[in-house]
């Protein structure tokens, strides 16, 4: 209860912040061109609280807070074209006054973004610590120990530059450039030195996405057949369940799992990898205070909520820390600046990018998320801290910005398809034409923000 209600405390924040930014945006414009705001909402329906300002604006707070609008005098099919109306102003002044709400978004992002970058980052080197056999990854030959440094010439050094790289090319073979990770793990844990991957040299491989989609909540890295390395593996059990098929056979806490089924398994990631897979009996070959021994074990099934079923024996291992698999990255005020830029670029294109994919079918509709998934993200981002929010706030942004854009009426993409056909031919579209196109958009969107409800509502 108390998670849920965080939970809507922080999406009340975030979408309270983002809402007023870009209506902000198009009342600021407005006032620039002259013209009349007759009210500023946050939220639809009834209004909770108002006041006017002197020059007649009303500043309203209404019940729905999905959302918000600005209304300006002669707004509308048949705006009146007096002194301080909307519709007396030129094409160019309303595409302006349209536009200015989603750009507004987007500059909040690009500042957002900034503030992140000035506190510096901690981040996650995109270094490989297992590749499934038969997996698309293995078929390019990636390989345990890889860093991933260039993907189609686009430099990568950390794990989220490089997933972003990817994602943009789904449906594409993609040129990736791997080095072996330097570390010195020999020195460091010189007793673990069996299970340090050794990488081959530095090379060029194709990593083919032609035919990858992604669907209802599928992991790009799961499907790609690859787990990243967050720290050393070794397949040493650290943690054996009580009342386990493990601890019935008699495992414990030490014991260093060789081989299951006669497949060796020199890291954890491979443990995990054949007991996943493993069918109603395995046979573990297990190394104990320099003794061999094998050991039959029954593992139990166990299914999530979508359906996905995997095998489990009650056996747990602990991450070892590798000090330079994470790095902390300082930027000056200006390189703040430029890597503001870029990242809110690259959003913005991953977003268009993502959202071209969806249409084809690349990227399943079941991944399209609603307020409860929204809700949810702002919670988790703030429970981590303020930096984590901030970046959830600035990607939502960014979203925000981007999809307001899309030429469906309703939305501003809409009306800057109308302006643009003023634009080009002299003349609006008629009021018919445009009353029934924005009816098909409001179903459109109607029909589309239910669907992001019912998935939010089915992955709860």
């Amino acid at each position: 209860m108390l998670g849920a209600l965080w939970n809507l405390g922080c999406f009340a924040v975030a979408i309270g912040i983002l809402v007023t930014v870009h209506e902000w945006g198009h009342f600021a414009a407005a006032r620039v061109c002259r013209v009349t705001v007759e009210r500023f909402s946050i939220g639809f329906g009834k209004v909770l609280w108002r006041f006017k300002d002197k020059k007649g604006t009303e500043y309203a707070l209404s019940a729905i807070p999905l959302g918000g609008y600005v209304k300006m005098k002669g707004e509308g099919e048949n705006g009146d074209r007096e002194e301080g109306s909307f519709a007396a102003l030129t094409v160019w002044r309303r595409i302006f006054i349209v536009a200015a709400g989603p750009a507004c978004n987007i500059l909040l992002a690009f500042l957002l973004y900034f503030i992140v970058n000035l506190n510096g980052q901690q981040v996650l080197r995109p270094v490989v610590g297992d590749v499934l056999a038969g997996s698309v990854a293995a078929g390019a030959g990636l390989d345990a120990g890889d860093e991933i440094v260039k993907v189609n010439d686009r430099e990568v050094s950390t794990l989220a530059e490089a997933l972003f790289a990817l994602v943009e090319n789904l449906g594409s073979a993609v040129t990736v450039e791997v080095r072996p990770f330097e570390a010195e793990l020999e020195a460091q844990y010189a007793g673990y030195a069996p299970f340090i991957p050794e990488a081959p040299s530095e090379r060029t491989l194709t990593l083919n996405l032609q035919e990858m989609t992604l669907g209802e909540g599928e992991d790009l890295l799961k499907k790609l057949g690859l787990t990243m390395m967050r720290g050393l593996a070794p397949n040493i059990v650290t943690l054996v369940q009580e009342g386990s098929p493990a601890a019935r056979a008699g495992l414990q806490e030490g014991d260093c799992i060789e081989a299951v089924s006669g497949q060796l398994t020199p890291t954890w990631y491979a443990v995990q990898k054949e007991i996943a897979t493993a069918g109603s009996e395995v046979e573990l070959t297990v190394l104990r205070a320099g003794e061999r021994y094998r050991a039959p074990v029954y593992p139990e099934t166990q299914c999530d909520a979508k359906g996905q079923c995997r095998s489990l024996i009650g056996v747990g291992a602990s991450l070892i820390p590798v000090s330079n698999l994470t790095f902390h990255r300082d930027f000056t005020v200006g390189e703040a600046l430029g890597k503001a830029v870029t990242d809110t670029a690259a959003m913005s294109l991953l977003i268009a990018r993502s959202t071209m994919m969806l249409l084809d079918g690349t990227i399943s509709a079941a991944n399209i998320s609603g307020p409860i998934s929204i809700a949810r993200g702002a919670g988790q981002s703030a429970a981590v801290g303020l930096t984590f929010f901030i970046s959830f706030l600035a990607a939502i942004s960014v979203n925000l910005g981007i999809l307001n854009l899309i030429p469906v009426p309703v939305l501003d993409g809409g009306q800057l398809l109308f302006l643009a056909y003023e634009a080009l031919t002299g003349r609006a579209p008629s009021a018919r034409v445009q009353t029934a196109l924005t009816a098909l958009g409001f179903g459109f969107l109607v029909t589309l923000s239910l669907f992001a409800i019912f998935n939010d509502l089915r992955a709860l």
